[in-house]
């Protein structure tokens, strides 16, 4: 390996780090595993409760905004959003600005999964090892394993086969 492979594979590592540590002091419901890495621009909400496994990695500007418990070996493209517990919309007579909130449920992200860009995971879905979701899909509904996800809501598309 050359000397600026070497040298980049360093930065990389120095950079996970130190944001990994800001992250860490910023947002104390925060938990993060080994290798971590992100973009910048991210966003994660202070009220909710998230966990991050081993050799993760957030491109640029994803918004965590749910609870979410994410596995290890899990791939965020940049503008991938968690989201969760939206006003409640029922009830046709009262504005919907004081409807309140739904109950917020979890994210599960389980282990070796890739998230495409700008896609949208809504709270209480599960999406089990070895899925990929494509670039802007909206994930309403639980993802099995090593299946491949796209459109809006998302659908699947096919499984991932081994070769």
């Amino acid at each position: 390996m050359s000397l600026l492979n070497n040298f980049n594979k360093f930065r990389r590592l120095l950079l996970g780090a130190y944001k990994k540590i800001i992250l860490l002091i910023k947002y104390k419901n925060l938990k993060i595993g080994k290798n971590f890495f992100s973009g910048k621009g991210v966003i994660i909400s202070r009220k909710n409760t998230i966990s991050i496994g081993n050799n993760f990695y957030m491109g640029n500007y994803c918004h965590i905004a749910a609870d979410a418990q994410i596995g290890d070996d899990v791939l965020f493209a940049s503008h991938v959003s968690l989201v969760g517990g939206d006003h409640k919309i029922d009830n046709i007579e009262v504005p919907m600005r004081l409807s309140g909130r739904d109950i917020f449920k979890k994210i599960v992200i389980e282990d070796n999964v890739w998230i495409g860009h700008g896609a949208i995971l809504v709270h209480g879905i599960t999406i089990k090892t070895g899925a990929v979701v494509a670039a802007g899909a909206v994930v309403t509904k639980d993802v099995e394993k090593d299946s491949i996800v796209g459109g809006n809501p998302a659908k699947e598309i096919r499984k991932r086969i081994f070769k």
